[in-house]
């Protein structure tokens, strides 16, 4: 019952007439080990393009997101902290 501790869910519980299940928040997965719980999605292991920023030059995990850091000359966007623009 998603109405009673959120259901167990470590992030978001829903519920149809049926089943009930846990979904997490964007940057983090369901866990292997556990379906309630979620865990870190870490970008940076992926491809740079895809799974981050095609403008980040070292890309760097944070819990739930990433952010960047830049080669020299290069300046971060810090509305988002994950695009390197223009050589200074």
């Amino acid at each position: 019952d998603c109405g009673v501790e959120n259901g167990g869910c470590q992030h978001r519980c829903t519920e149809d007439k049926k089943d009930e299940w846990c979904s997490c928040d964007d940057g983090f997965e369901i866990s292997p080990n556990d379906w309630r719980n979620c865990t870190d999605i870490d970008e940076c292991a992926g491809k740079r393009g895809e799974d981050y920023d095609e403008d980040c030059h070292t890309c760097v995990n944070t819990i739930g997101s990433y952010t960047c850091e830049c080669d020299d000359g290069y300046e971060l966007d810090s509305a988002t902290n994950q695009t390197c623009y223009g050589e200074l």
